[in-house]
């Protein structure tokens, strides 16, 4: 690199520098990245309100989707004790023909017992 080219890279820089140096302390560029600063938080509060948004919704579909399982499930058990219920009144009907039918005596507690007299 010869010196001319290298004093032109380092005017080139040194006047980079000034002009930023220069911006920095203009009032419209200050007033404008406070703007931008103040734009990013408000940008990055509203992407977090949405993912909120978004995560509380998903936890609703999910809650949701367990009430329905949960329903599913609380009439299957209805169903199945519906049907005990009817099983075991089919058995307690047999069970009752069927001791009758047994039965030529009658049983202990429907006979009359007597008490003694003092007599």
């Amino acid at each position: 690199m010869t010196d001319t080219e290298h004093h032109r890279i380092s005017s080139l820089a040194e006047k980079a520098r000034s002009a930023m140096s220069n911006a920095g302390q203009d009032d419209h560029v200050k007033q404008s990245a406070v703007v931008a600063k103040d734009v990013a938080m408000r940008v990055k509060d509203a992407s977090n309100s949405v993912s909120r948004k978004v995560s509380q919704e998903d936890a609703w579909d999910g809650l949701r989707g367990d009430m329905e399982l949960l329903t599913e499930i609380a009439r299957a058990h209805h169903a199945l004790i519906i049907d005990l219920i009817d099983r075991v009144a089919e058995l307690e009907a047999r069970a009752g023909t069927e001791s009758s039918g047994r039965r030529s005596s009658p049983s202990p507690k429907s006979v009359p017992q007597t008490r003694p007299t003092g007599e």
